[in-house]
């Protein structure tokens, strides 16, 4: 699934398209950002998918990369990016991504799979906005 999930990177990153908002990306930009979140899950990755702790459930859900998508949003100075997973069943599953610049450099430092109450909140009042 790795190789599937860095050719659609590849492809997305072929295929972007400006669009005017707020804080505007380069190409360069928006490449690079799809590299930090790909080095995330690479770096992360345990038996070809992300685990997370479901504290609701007591349990360790995995997930499995499929798709990137091509929406960056900028909430301040941080970046929020998005990609499909799939469950242990198949069901989809949205992964988000935030990160933030440390020494000059985007590094993630969350990633949240499923609903994101947080980022629907921030969307909601405006304060994460397109930046592609």
């Amino acid at each position: 699934m790795k190789s599937t999930f860095k050719a659609a990177i590849f492809a997305l990153t072929l295929a972007v398209c400006p669009h005017v908002h707020a804080a505007p990306l380069t190409d360069a930009d928006q490449i690079g950002l799809q590299v930090v979140m790909q080095q995330y899950i690479d770096a992360n990755t345990i038996n070809d998918g992300l685990m997370q702790v479901d504290a609701a459930e007591a349990k360790i859900n995995t997930f499995y990369p499929t798709k990137a998508h091509p929406k960056i949003m900028a909430w301040g100075d941080n970046i929020i990016m998005c990609a499909d997973f799939q469950d242990a069943s198949g069901k989809t599953v949205m992964g988000n991504f935030y990160m933030t610049k440390s020494n000059g450099k985007y590094v993630v430092f969350q990633a949240t799979f499923g609903p994101d109450v947080a980022l629907d909140k921030l969307m909601k009042t405006g304060k994460a906005v397109m930046a592609n």
